[in-house]
């Protein structure tokens, strides 16, 4: 059940309404109105993906690399978890396209014994796109107890795909936003962990490798007020941010094209020279 369930407000009712909500003032009165899950968490194993959708919110397409998540830092996240005596929940693989890591099996494996040594209850999931050949047959390997999460793409395009690079702080009506109120992704999805290190949920992961701002958390957060420049950074240039709450996808509306703003189309420019961040 999600927490933030869809309600039938007009887009124009929603959009007042949300402005006030995540103003400075209100907040101040009312706290911010997302908090990221620490009980869930998705890994982003790989940026690599063979399928590369318009307007993907973990830059697949608009920043490619190569550059993947190594088995150390696999293994370093499973000892964190122990030695904080952390049970997950949910753990979600994915990236990018994750069954393309060159050391797929042995991450799953990795996850596979936390679960079976140390947390039963825990649910492992990998989102795949199911795009290609290459992928089937790695989707053939994983093991029974991982869920494989069937996104079934046939494309680049995606239907609930939102706008993810028209960033809120090159937009005006967002002057007096306080963007520690973050989104429904944060509150379902939970944090975000990649190379960098650890994020209040993976789109913001994403936003940190193209800008090379480096505030990845090395070390597995426990409070909710860890994540709080992160939101203030990284929510004000993340297009999830515009609509905010769960929209079902069958009332998603199509984005035209990818729009960018000027902070994405900068960005993106100087990804060539491929930002320096420092490793998880």
């Amino acid at each position: 059940m999600r927490c933030n369930s869809y309600t039938k407000l007009s887009d124009s009712a929603y959009k007042l309404t949300n402005l006030i909500r995540i103003s400075k003032p209100i907040t101040k009165i009312f706290g911010p109105e997302y908090t990221t899950s620490l009980d869930n968490i998705e890994i982003d194993i790989t940026f690599k993906c063979n399928l590369k959708c318009y307007n993907c919110d973990r830059s697949c397409t608009q920043a490619p690399s190569e550059l993947t998540m190594s088995l150390e830092q696999i293994r370093k996240f499973i000892d964190e978890s122990i030695s904080n005596d952390k049970h997950w929940s949910r753990i979600r693989v994915l990236g990018g396209e994750p069954t393309l890591h060159p050391d797929i099996d042995k991450i799953l494996k990795i996850l596979l014994d936390y679960k079976e040594n140390y947390s039963p209850t825990t649910w492992l999931e990998l989102t795949t796109n199911n795009f290609g050949p290459e992928v089937n047959r790695k989707l053939l390997k994983v093991p029974r107890k991982i869920y494989v999460n069937n996104t079934r793409k046939m494309g680049r395009f995606q239907k609930k795909f939102e706008a993810f690079n028209l960033a809120p702080c090159d937009n005006r009506i967002y002057a007096f936003t306080d963007f520690t109120n973050a989104c429904w992704i944060t509150n379902d999805c939970g944090m975000g962990l990649n190379r960098y290190g650890y994020y209040q949920c993976g789109a913001a992961g994403s936003i940190d490798r193209v800008f090379g701002m480096n505030i990845g958390l090395k070390k597995l957060p426990v409070y909710q007020s860890e994540f709080y420049d992160q939101k203030t950074n990284l929510c004000s240039l993340c297009g999830h941010f515009a609509r905010r709450r769960f929209v079902p996808g069958n009332l998603c509306k199509p984005v035209n094209g990818e729009p960018k703003s000027n902070r994405w189309i900068l960005a993106y420019e100087n990804y060539s020279k491929q930002p320096t961040l420092s490793l998880y």
